[in-house]
């Protein structure tokens, strides 16, 4: 090979080459002089917790900022006073605290009574979001309901209460994911689904519920450990991840849940009970505990393979349909989707290059289609590679950013410069080649 990167031939997925491009797609870095934030007084923020529809008495209320020193950066209570909710479950943390825009704010509830005594075990969480965004009239409901769906959507920045965090370069990411929990609940009201889920989505009502009422067995009890007969007990013994400590508390148990959601999952929905607080439930144990929000736009053809680009957007190849659309982040299309010309024919793979262009291999074209990243096409697309491009099947951008492609149809691979131009096709006795992944080094 001509070049530092090496490119290898293996059984990577299409979604996990989506993956590579958020990931890297996030890490962009600014030569503007940095400012100072200036600390903003928190506006008034009230509400109450609830364990299974009771209310939570003498819960010890903590506010955090989430850090932005490194993924499950380390996180602090940022209250100037004790704050514990009162006879009704309810809190008031107006003037206690500070925080600038931009820091995205979760609430957390510990211990307290939810009616059958204290329970040390008691963890509630809702996400709030940016600091600049609450106002007066923020309410918030703590309850499972909001534990769930704050979690699930931020478990991949997330290692426990006090370790929740991004690096710098990914602030944009960690903010998605605090959009993401205003999608599956509103925690203004302690329901499932949130003004954020988009027209036309939908969501896993009865997959949260049924969560929350695995988390209620253990509320609304005395508490317990893991190993002991006790509701708590078996919820912390079977949400124990491989080789970790049990958890000790309930939002611990749900971060554990999200983390690894094909473990113990008929025993762990064999907690709950026909009348567990949240209802309706599920009604048979999931194939796991993935919360999915599903979208059915007009465009979707039989689509085969997503990628991210650097701005959150989704492009989708849809193979059948001959055309490729893209969602914002929010879920909602792309000014122009689905995109159906420049080449485009059954195209099974796409990548997004460091400009933020989509590469997008189309199997039944022997060609690579590029579309800027508002859709437009690149000039020269599609590209054929002098010819070499047959039946291709996967994409992949090296770091410098040359377009490497996966020929099924003549077992070879052909790679591009980062404006299309053939560069070289390479043999090696390659036999159907239908992945590519690319070492950074």
């Amino acid at each position: 090979m001509r070049r530092s990167s090496k490119t290898y031939l293996g059984p990577m997925s299409a979604a996990l080459m989506a993956v590579a491009a958020l990931v890297s797609g996030c890490g962009i870095s600014s030569t503007a002089p940095k400012v100072s934030p200036v600390p903003l007084a928190g506006s008034p923020l009230q509400g109450s917790v609830h364990g299974g529809q009771q209310p939570v008495t003498g819960a010890s209320l903590a506010l955090y900022a989430a850090a932005t020193t490194g993924y499950s950066g380390g996180t602090a209570n940022i209250l100037s006073q004790a704050v514990s909710t009162d006879a009704a479950g309810n809190f008031d943390i107006t003037g206690m605290y500070n925080c600038v825009a931009g820091q995205q704010m979760y609430l957390v509830a510990t211990g307290g009574n939810a009616g059958a005594g204290f329970n040390q075990n008691l963890a509630l969480m809702a996400a709030v979001g940016d600091c600049a965004q609450l106002s007066a009239s923020t309410q918030i409901i703590m309850n499972e309901v909001t534990t769930v769906g704050s979690v699930f959507a931020l478990a991949p920045f997330m290692n426990s209460i006090t370790a929740l965090g991004t690096t710098t370069t990914n602030t944009s990411g960690l903010a998605h994911a605090f959009a993401s929990v205003n999608k599956l609940v509103n925690v203004a009201s302690g329901t499932p689904l949130g003004s954020a889920l988009p027209s036309g989505a939908t969501g896993p009502v009865n997959e949260i519920r049924t969560l929350a009422n695995i988390l209620a067995a253990c509320i609304n009890s005395a508490g317990g450990t893991a190993g002991s007969n006790t509701s708590c007990g078996q919820l912390f013994t079977l949400t124990t991840s491989p080789g970790a400590a049990a958890p000790a508390d309930t939002i611990q148990a749900a971060l554990n849940i999200a983390h690894n959601p094909t473990l113990n999952v008929a025993s762990l929905f064999a907690l709950t009970m026909p009348q567990s607080p949240f209802q309706p439930q599920l009604s048979t144990p999931p194939g796991d505990w993935t919360l999915a929000i599903s979208y059915a736009p007009a465009g979707l053809n039989q689509p085969t393979t997503t990628t991210i680009d650097r701005d959150g957007s989704v492009w989708v190849a849809n193979t059948t349909g001959n055309s490729v659309s893209v969602f914002a982040q929010t879920g909602e299309p792309m000014s122009g989707s689905p995109f159906t010309a420049n080449g485009l024919q059954s195209p099974a793979a796409i990548a997004i290059d460091a400009g933020g262009n989509a590469w997008v291999a189309n199997s039944g074209g022997n060609s690579v289609s590029a579309f800027t990243s508002t859709g437009a096409m690149l000039s020269g697309s599609p590209f054929a590679g002098n010819g070499t491009i047959n039946a291709p099947n996967s994409v992949a951008i090296d770091a410098l950013g040359d377009i490497w492609i996966a020929n099924v149809g003549n077992n070879s691979v052909t790679e591009l410069s980062a404006t299309g131009s053939y560069l070289q096709q390479v043999n090696s006795g390659f036999s159907k080649p239908s992945a590519l992944a690319i070492n950074p080094k």
